[in-house]
Formats: structure tokens, sequence, C-alpha cells
């Protein structure tokens, strides 16, 4: 009656609740499928500890494009540790809790 409910399953979820977190590796294809994710409504988390500075710097610069794509964000969690997420991944308010959350520890 009001549209269609194709993604009526992530529409009642929370943003924090779909986060994927991921520990980057420099591979362009599991960086693409990341995208992909987070296209698909998956706020991402990921970790660049493991991967050498030039190709975090790379990365960055992609996932980063990627979410001004989507009209999102880019927040710093920790060092070497970002948020991701689209502009309506934030509406909901749960994405500022998981990061406060991260911050009272």
């Amino acid at each position: 009656m009001f549209g269609k409910n194709k993604n009526k399953e992530e529409s009642l979820s929370l943003a924090k609740d779909r986060i994927c977190f991921a520990v980057m590796k420099d591979d362009d294809n599991f960086a693409k499928e990341l995208v992909y994710k987070l296209k698909d409504g998956s706020p991402l988390v990921i970790n660049f500890e493991e991967i050498n500075e030039s190709a975090t710097n790379k990365f960055l610069a992609f996932f980063s494009g990627a979410a001004v794509a989507f009209e999102g964000k880019i927040i710093f969690v920790k060092t070497n540790v970002y948020l991701f997420a689209r502009k309506e991944d934030f509406l909901d308010g749960s994405l500022k809790e998981f990061l406060n959350s991260r911050t009272r520890k």
C-alpha cells in the first residue's frame, strides 16, 4: 500500500546493528566488496593497522570517496580505525551512540 517492502529488514534495524567490522588487507577486490556493503546499507568500521602507510592512504581515499558519493561521513574512531557510513545511516542516532560508547571506554 505504501510502496515495496524490498528493504523492509534494513529499514527496521538500527544502523549500529548493521555495522561491518573489517581489518583492511592490501587487496583492491576486498575493498570493492566492502564498498558494496556500504552501498547496501552496512556502515563500515575499518582497521588499517595491518597494511603499510601507502596502502592505508590509498584505501582511505577510496572509502572516503565512496562515503562522499553516498552523501555520508568519515569519522575517526581511533588510530588507524575509521567509520564510513551513508547519510541515512546517521538518521536513527545509533551510530552516534556506538561512537560515544567507544570513547567512554
